[in-house]
């Protein structure tokens, strides 16, 4: 479904139109994320060197949304006819992971990261594994989750990221199911907030970054 609409910031109006996601718009929507992630506190944490950071947000990003081509619903938001924002939401799946699927998938991760330094491995390893049992211990299917969302830095603050959120959750709430997402913006906690997502749990990552987990329930 397409979505136009003209926004007013700072007292200056500009369009943006939000519109399914497909294979074509794959390399856009790759060089989007990277774009958006490159200098957040926690992908620094991750990645300290910034070459390998670039290097590891690209293919990262390039795996996750080819895997979920045909399985998630992605949404862009188009701006003077370029990708400004993307938001993906992963939809209900029939049961939880087995434990032989969550081993196969780990070792499939494990695989896909050897390229990288041992840091660098190590810390996302334990960053997965604290984001899968948070997850476990907050929700059980069927519910949506949203990861990732970004806004090209140019344009934040001009509601795009609003109005992903609020066109999907529409949705959303047709069918009555929570929604669940993670965060490591403590200031991103505020802003979910305000669209009915409820702060369930804090998992320290590092000294100074923390894992938040978050809820919104069925029908907001």
């Amino acid at each position: 479904m397409f979505l136009s609409g003209t926004y007013r910031t700072a007292g200056k109006s500009w369009r943006m139109d939000i519109k399914p996601m497909t294979a074509n718009d794959l390399d856009d929507a790759v060089s989007l994320l990277a774009a958006s992630f490159h200098d957040r506190p926690f992908y620094r944490y991750l990645a300290p060197d910034a070459a390998e950071r670039r290097i590891f947000l690209i293919d990262n990003f390039l795996q996750r949304i080819t895997q979920g081509l045909g399985v998630n619903e992605t949404d862009l938001a188009i701006a003077d006819g370029k990708a400004v924002g993307i938001a993906v939401w992963s939809p209900p799946a029939a049961s939880e992971p087995d434990a032989a699927r969550h081993t196969t998938e780990a070792r499939a991760m494990e695989e896909s990261l050897s390229m990288y330094s041992a840091g660098l491995r190590e810390r996302f390893v334990s960053f997965i594994k604290t984001l899968t049992k948070a997850r476990e211990q907050t929700i059980r299917q069927p519910f949506w989750s949203l990861a990732p969302i970004a806004v090209l830095p140019d344009a934040r603050g001009k509601g795009v990221a609003s109005a992903l959120i609020k066109k999907k959750l529409k949705e959303i709430d047709k069918r009555s199911l929570p929604c669940f997402l993670g965060t490591q913006d403590a200031i991103n906690v505020t802003i979910y907030e305000k669209f009915g997502f409820q702060k369930m749990r804090e998992d320290p990552i590092s000294s100074d970054i923390i894992h938040y987990t978050m809820l919104r329930s069925g029908g907001g």
